[in-house]
């Protein structure tokens, strides 16, 4: 699977932090992996992953681009792991 490292990094950002919007995510996995992901790719991931599930959207703001909306996601509870090593 071409995306099997940037899913186990988005887990784990996840199991830490409990909940984290997209751009959140984003963000940790451009800083943190060596080529990043583009806001496309991390997008189809998170819709698809059935481990990672979308719990609400929240409005944002920005200067030129106006209000939009952004997807909070969490990992499913059976997924939860206190010990997650990775």
């Amino acid at each position: 699977m071409r995306t099997t490292r940037l899913r186990e990094k988005i887990k784990k950002f996840l199991n830490e932090r409990g909940q984290a919007n997209t751009t959140e995510i984003l963000e940790h996995v451009n800083s943190t992996m060596r080529h990043g992901t583009t806001p496309q790719q991390l997008g189809n991931v998170l819709s698809k992953d059935k481990d990672i599930r979308k719990i609400a959207t929240t409005k944002r703001g920005g200067a030129l681009s106006g209000r939009y909306e952004i997807c909070v996601w969490t990992l499913r509870e059976d997924e939860r792991n206190p010990g997650l090593q990775g």
